[in-house]
């Protein structure tokens, strides 16, 4: 039940950023491509953090009784991209005329910056349902499989920021960090104290 109720907590703080976006969403004077753009950001680091946080741990070993807490943050970056999602249908309401904001998204969906969006979303629902206690008990060692799936997630949400959202140096910089963590994995700690 502590589990339970610290992992609720966290994902309500991590949520925190993502409040005012949601709010000024409603305002008709707000900067929408702004919050949009911001949203998508917020949703990018939270995954990313999932991600990384096993290999941090293998670093620093103490981070390891906290691997549990890592459901929240990635259930933390599906919440955040759909905050995303409805702020770029806001978006869209601002171009078209009432009620043909649907066409419009139809009509760049397959377009190659949109279609690596909607990707990166469809892959990380099905972890994001697979994360509560049943859906574990119910998967077994599938779970682990389901959870992998953040991986192809985050490459087409990379994608996605670097060519929509003009977001090419920060998602370089996402991938150099992402990727200089995961090759821990292949290194002792005691190791990489020699090297230092």
């Amino acid at each position: 039940m502590k589990r339970r109720a610290a992992l609720v907590a966290l994902w309500a703080v991590l949520m925190v950023p993502l409040i005012p976006l949601w709010w000024h969403g409603f305002s008709p004077d707000a900067d929408v491509d702004a919050l949009v753009a911001a949203s998508g950001n917020w949703a990018m680091a939270w995954l990313a953090g999932a991600i990384v946080m096993t290999p941090l741990a293998r670093l620093w070993r103490p981070l390891a009784r906290l691997l549990w807490l890592r459901r929240a943050v990635g259930l933390a970056a599906f919440a955040a991209s759909l905050v995303h999602v409805w702020l770029y249908v806001r978006g869209m309401q601002a171009y078209a005329e009432p009620g043909g904001e649907w066409a419009l998204m139809g009509a760049e969906a397959f377009t190659p910056g949109i279609f690596t969006g909607w990707a990166a979303l469809i892959l990380m629902l099905p972890p994001a349902l697979a994360s509560t206690d049943a859906a574990m008990r119910l998967l077994r060692s599938a779970w682990k499989s389901v959870q992998r799936l953040a991986w192809p997630a985050a490459a087409l949400a990379l994608a996605h920021m670097a060519v929509v959202h003009d977001g090419f140096r920060l998602a370089m910089a996402i991938i150099a960090v992402v990727a200089s963590l995961q090759l821990a994995r292949f290194f002792s700690v005691g190791s990489i104290r020699k090297a230092l």
